[in-house]
């Protein structure tokens, strides 16, 4: 037995629970000199964190021998032992004064461990070690050790293409990712995020961290109607992951805390704030019961915090809102009821949402004006609040329930309150969002017309379609078109009329797109014949653009674009146009070719000025789509890799032309074998 395991074996015999926690002393280990005669040992087997603890346990006031901080540098350079590579950033990171005795080389050495993980190909060791790196540096860029410059240049480096990745290595990135771009939003790990979303392995984190992100902007804003669309926008997307991840329980929880919020100016606020708040509880309790035996890493405990606001802010609320209803008997129980709306209204006294978050802000702009309206709305609940500061001595110098009060007079005093369809309304706008929403300009006239019941029964129908569409729908999908129509919607070309039509065209196109890559063997009979290779014999159908036609043609005849959508128009431009698609108020066309030498971006460019031509008298967009016969077994691109736009900018024209590229792979044995091209 080498004698430094002797020593450390006649230490952890001897020591505390919390000794053996922290780690052995030099002295433990024999003495300074004793460790630097054999930190080779030390350093290229499993006791590098061994090492580092010891190091960091000496007193703060000792300098740290130049010799042992450069075998510590030459251990977190060398180890190939991913287990005592891990110990040793723990160390690190729970001693970030060692990692400034140790200077710039730590942060450079852990900087090199990252980026070499790119080409750990198949050892994962050192793609596990890379992330072990990853993970200390955000340790240690939270705390101010390292500059965030640097790693946020390498994280978005390494995930140029996160489908090369190590999966050991990229699996770990997205939650990382989603911690640095909440402390430095605007720094575009956004972008290296949806990088992310490509890989089966990475899209699940991925898209989490998206949705947070979405939360942050949301809770950012400074009025009632643009931190409610921003929020619902949030709860869209935490809903399509759910759905395509049914066990992820964090993302369960934000949906329901959400709900909850959203939910506290609905028309049955009563039953869905507090079935919002069952659904949080139970998951909570859920989530804590399958973590209870697990360690939280340091950057991630503001992220239980959240949650754990996010429960208590949900209690509240539904508390509250079981007197929101207009049903709720008021002349019964009137100080309990005073008192739970009173606590939701200054909520932020007590409950902090999200980490960072300006809790009194989102408290203030989301809750505190609805439970204004629920006074305004009927005139008994201002008298019984006003009857209460008068008599009731445990709410007369309550400074919530005064505040409230002095708030109510103002609106009620206000000009616009007493206007038709007025600013200062009791909160009609809060109360039917999905009316609001789809009557902008209409609703104010509609809402005075028609009932309070009736506007309610418009709005829960809404609501339950709209949840029903969001049911089924699928996170990378839905981030996929997201991204072409922000691009899209830049062209001064996407208006009314021309925007609507074009964007059904390309959800049909890019539906398409899914079926083809999800084609096997022997699926889909002739018309998806040129998705396959040829056998042997020669006796399937000869991969021709003919057959390419048909069968989008076919894929066309089922959706609503039947009726429009005509074939190898002749004449259009001065040549033939493949599909022309002709809407009321305006045209397009989807270009169709077959490549077999380069189906690059590069070589398909060549073909995207063509599906410009056919658009030079109407609106400025057009589709490519591409039959991509270059990759046989293995190498096919992904469908988010292969949908993409060109802009085709020609002299003397204001504005390019932008073509969607759809690329499909084509003459393969099995069309649904997506594997990667060997390395």
């Amino acid at each position: 037995m080498h004698v430094m395991d002797e020593r450390i074996s006649a230490w952890a015999r001897t020591a505390a629970p919390d000794q053996r926690r922290a780690g052995p002393t030099l002295d433990d280990l024999g003495g300074l000199d004793e460790v630097l005669t054999h930190t080779d040992y030390l350093t290229s087997g499993p006791f590098l964190g061994i090492l580092v603890s010891a190091a960091a346990n000496e007193p703060p006031d000792t300098p740290l021998p130049s010799a042992l901080g450069d075998a510590i540098i030459k251990g977190l350079a060398s180890s190939t032992r991913h287990l005592a590579f891990a110990e040793a950033v723990d160390a690190l990171a729970t001693h970030p004064r060692l990692v400034g005795d140790l200077g710039t080389k730590a942060t450079r050495t852990l900087l090199r461990r990252l980026t070499d993980a790119q080409d750990a190909g198949d050892d994962p060791a050192t793609a596990l070690i890379g992330a072990e790196a990853a993970e200390c540096l955000v340790q240690l860029t939270l705390v101010g050790i390292a500059t965030p410059a640097q790693l946020l240049g390498a994280m978005d480096m390494v995930t140029e293409d996160t489908a090369a990745l190590p999966t050991e290595f990229a699996s770990r990135l997205p939650r990382l990712l989603g911690v640095l771009d909440a402390h430095h939003p605007g720094a575009g790990l956004r972008e290296a995020l949806k990088r992310c979303l490509i890989p089966e392995h990475t899209f699940r984190d991925a898209a989490f961290e998206l949705a947070l992100s979405d939360v942050r902007t949301a809770l950012e804003q400074d009025n009632y109607h643009a931190m409610v669309e921003q929020l619902t926008v949030c709860k869209q997307r935490l809903a399509e992951l759910t759905a395509v991840a049914p066990d992820r329980l964090d993302a369960q929880i934000y949906l329901a805390g959400i709900d909850g919020l959203l939910g506290l100016s609905a028309p049955d606020a009563p039953t869905r704030v507090a079935e919002a708040a069952q659904a949080l509880h139970d998951r909570l309790q859920h989530y804590r019961a399958w973590r209870i035996r697990t360690s939280t890493p340091a950057w991630a405990k503001g992220r239980q915090d959240d949650i754990t606001a996010w429960y208590e802010l949900t209690v509240l609320l539904d508390h509250a809102a079981q007197h929101m209803g207009d049903e709720d008997p008021w002349y019964t129980h009137g100080h309990g009821i005073l008192t739970a709306l009173l606590r939701a209204y200054t909520a932020h006294h007590t409950v902090k949402v999200l980490t960072g978050a300006p809790a009194e802000q989102v408290v203030e702009t989301l809750v505190t004006p609805v439970i204004e309206d629920a006074f305004l709305r009927r005139e008994n609940r201002f008298r019984i609040l006003e009857h209460a500061l008068t008599h009731d001595e445990e709410l007369r110098d309550d400074e919530a329930a005064q505040r409230l009060f002095a708030s109510l007079n103002a609106r009620l005093n206000s000009p616009a309150f007493h206007e038709p369809g007025g600013g200062g309304d009791p909160g009609k706008a809060r109360r039917w969002p999905q009316l609001a929403r789809q009557l902008p300009s209409e609703f104010a006239a509609f809402a005075d017309q028609n009932s309070e019941h009736v506007l309610d029964r418009l709005e829960l129908a809404l609501r339950d379609s709209e949840e029903f569409l969001l049911s089924m729908t699928d996170a990378k999908y839905s981030r996929l078109m997201d991204e072409l129509i922000v691009r899209l919607e830049k062209s001064r070309d996407w208006i009314a009329g021309v925007a609507e039509p074009f964007q059904v065209l390309l959800e049909a196109t890019v539906r398409f797109a899914f079926l083809c890559y999800d084609v096997g063997r022997k699926m889909g009979g002739g018309y998806t014949e040129y998705l396959r290779a040829r056998d042997k014999d020669g006796k399937k159908q000869k991969v021709d653009e003919a057959l390419f036609h048909q069968h989008y043609r076919e894929f066309l005849a089922v959706t609503a674009l039947f009726r429009v959508a005509q074939f190898e128009v002749i004449d259009k431009a001065g040549g033939r146009t493949d599909v022309l698609v002709t809407f009321p108020t305006a045209y397009f066309n989807v270009e169709c070719k077959i490549e077999e030498k380069d189906a690059s971006k590069d070589g398909l460019r060549t073909y995207v000025a063509q599906a410009a031509e056919y658009q030079n008298a109407g609106p400025s967009f057009a589709i490519l789509l591409a039959l991509d016969k270059t990759v046989g077994k293995e190498g096919a691109a992904n469908l988010f890799d292969s949908i993409w736009i060109e802009e085709v900018q020609r002299p003397g024209e204001l504005e390019p032309c932008l073509v969607v590229v759809v690329r499909v792979p084509g003459g393969r044995e099995s069309p649904n074998d997506l594997r990667p091209a060997s390395q």
